[in-house]
């Protein structure tokens, strides 16, 4: 089977004969409305398949000429390859005319062939002058040495050597890419009996195979692929710049519509924002100032927005300004994707632009000098560029996949700059499930803020053994992932950030830190404990005999209890070591004898009040000493 798959799209104002002319070269009515056939205008878009010389099957979209239907007309000239420019002899140049050039020079589109129609109803001088009209009309656009023939769908004088000419250009079209992945923005939605939902587009990029599995965007869903038709005919792939129709199973017919994607699961989603080269057309009426509502249109898909220049006031007519697209609908776009805009009222095409940053942050005005020089590195083709950008305004571990769906970049764009950001040492990398990569500007900017935080938890704790590493973790990545936070103090740990023993966290060296007035007070605080070993003192009130804040006290405590000097019953009490030894001695021997006891019983076995008694059963019971049944304890 051929491997050249293109489309063919015509343009031109209303009634220069573009759906007959397609009529002529293809033998097929692309007027398929009861309304068009009526009115016998093009309406919406139409679709005919056109045989090369070589047997390939290129597609043909037919656009409505009626400066009403421009929108239409968009939605089809977004997946054109070759252009076919249609004049009208007996009219010439019309305003349609030139905004259908203008809009293919902003989509790009560089290859095409003007046949001036209705060559039947004019003489020769007319016809040179409208040749020449023609000429200068295509001067200074990408389509400016296209080929221009003279024709008449009527005698079908020059429909040969159209065809000619559509052959000798299709051998110069730049070829939609079958390596990226798949990609249709959807263009028509219908349904069939027995069959169901159908959707048809041009396929941008990428590959199909029936049963493939798609996600739906914007709305995030995932559907199959039913069955697939290429003009008509069933087959079981379709490639990029083929025109295709697929059946998908399981999707109602409302439940999608003109202007959603097609696309490979995990390779694009949605934005409402997007930074972009923004190109004003010189005959636009006015500068593009910031703020302004405009009509954005991409793929099939048509929102309203506003530009925002960035570094500037405005994008004046004939120049280029990069700027911020804020959009009040969501859109589906990559980095490379080519649109248009159109003035929000009086509703004319202004210009167009590429987008750079699929996924950009909000800009703000003092920010300009460094966002541009972040869209300069964008738009280079160096792939570590985006991958390094996306990685530092993560700031978190991010997955290969996860980066494609930051940068709306294709996976192996995305694998190469990683490749060689990890070589490079630009980025560490955390192994998982999936491996996942932090730029080491990230990293380091963590570092700082573990070590600063733990200064700051030792200069304000200097009793503590350290910080809980829970809570460290959850100050450092508190919106990650469990998984990426863990990965993430191991790292430190491995690096020598922190130390930690799995419950607690610290610097390096640090940890409690005790002046001699302070062990002074340990030794007070542990003898008065002592002087009552069933009843000792609650830390307040060896904070109140001791003249001391109950903070300084409870450290103290703390410190003393990871030293083995005291026994920790609840925040407030503390007993002796030896205390609790001879406490759970009669206690156990109480159970050894009489399986059960009551808290007032326990209460009266070691000569205490209740006020001791029930917080040491609730110990022995944490403990795994003791089992509470009603109001019993039991030994486990």
């Amino acid at each position: 089977m051929p491997d050249r798959n293109f489309v063919i799209g015509t343009a031109g104002h209303i009634d220069h004969g573009k759906t007959v002319l397609v009529r002529a070269l293809t033998g097929r009515d692309t007027d398929r409305l009861a309304e068009e056939k009526l009115r016998g205008i093009s309406i919406d878009l139409g679709f005919a398949p056109f045989e090369l010389d070589d047997g390939t099957i290129a597609g043909i979209v037919d656009v409505p000429g009626h400066e009403n239907f421009i929108r239409n007309m968009m939605a089809g000239a977004t997946g054109v390859d070759l252009a076919l420019l249609v004049v009208a002899a007996d009219d010439s140049v019309m305003p349609q005319t030139r905004e259908h050039l203008a809009i293919l020079d902003l989509l790009g589109v560089s290859r095409g062939v003007v046949a001036i129609t209705k060559s039947d109803l004019v003489d020769e001088d007319m016809l040179e002058l409208v040749e020449d009209e023609v000429t200068e009309l295509l001067r200074g656009t990408r389509l400016e040495s296209s080929p221009v023939v003279a024709v008449s769908a009527v005698t079908g004088a020059g429909i040969d050597d159209l065809k000619k000419l559509l052959n000798e250009s299709a051998a110069h079209v730049g070829l939609k890419d079958e390596g990226l992945p798949a990609r249709m923005p959807i263009d028509r939605v219908f349904t069939l009996k027995g069959i169901g939902t159908v959707v048809t587009g041009t396929m941008w990029s990428g590959s199909l195979e029936d049963g493939d599995r798609l996600e739906l965007l914007p709305q995030g869903r995932d559907v199959r692929v039913r069955s697939i038709e290429v003009h008509d005919v069933e087959r079981e792939t379709a490639s990029a710049g083929e025109r295709v129709a697929l059946n998908l199973a399981g999707v109602a017919k409302s439940e999608v519509s003109r202007g959603d994607v097609l696309a490979a699961p995990g390779y694009l989603r949605p934005t409402y924002m997007l930074d972009a080269s923004i190109s004003l057309l010189e005959d636009a009426p006015r500068p593009l100032r910031r703020g302004s509502r405009v009509r954005f249109h991409h793929g099939t898909r048509e929102v309203l927005g506003r530009v925002y220049p960035i570094g500037a006031d405005a994008v004046p007519p004939g120049e280029t300004v990069q700027c911020q697209m804020r959009l009040e609908s969501v859109v589906v776009v990559a980095p490379g994707d080519r649109f248009v805009i159109r003035s929000y009222s009086p509703v004319t095409t202004i210009g167009g632009g590429t987008v750079i940053d699929a996924h950009p942050t909000k800009h703000r005005p003092r920010e300009s000098d460094a966002v541009l020089r972040e869209l300069d590195a964008l738009e280079q083709s160096d792939p570590r560029d985006p991958v390094a950008i996306a990685l530092e305004r993560a700031g978190r571990p991010l997955s290969s996949r996860g980066l494609v769906l930051q940068t709306g970049m294709p996976p192996e764009f995305v694998s190469e700059g990683l490749a060689s950001l990890v070589s490079g040492g630009d980025v560490l990398t955390f192994e998982g499930q999936a491996t996942e990569y932090l730029s080491k500007g990230a990293y380091g900017r963590l570092v700082s803020r573990a070590t600063s935080l733990l200064e700051d938890f030792h200069e304000e704790n200097p009793l503590a053994e350290g910080i809980a590493r829970e809570t460290l973790k959850k100050q450092l990545a508190g919106e990650w992932g469990a998984r990426e936070a863990d990965m993430l103090m191991e790292r430190l740990q491995a690096d020598g950030v922190i130390e930690s023993d799995g419950r607690k966290a610290n610097l390096p060296g640090r940890g409690a830190s005790v002046t001699s007035e302070q062990e002074k007070m340990v030794a007070d605080i542990l003898e008065k404990i002592g002087a009552t070993p069933f009843s000792p003192p609650a830390v307040t009130e060896l904070a109140a005999e001791l003249g001391a804040g109950r903070k300084t006290v409870a450290d103290l405590l703390a410190l003393a209890g990871r030293d083995g000097r005291v026994v920790r019953i609840s925040p407030d009490l503390y007993f002796s070591p030896g205390a609790m030894s001879d406490i759970e001695s009669a206690l156990k021997a109480k159970l050894d004898a009489d399986p059960e006891i009551t808290v007032s019983e326990f209460r009266d076995l070691i000569g205490t009040s209740r006020k001791y008694a029930l917080p040491l059963l609730e110990y022995f019971d944490r403990e795994r000493l003791t089992v509470r049944q009603g109001d019993v304890r039991r030994l486990r």
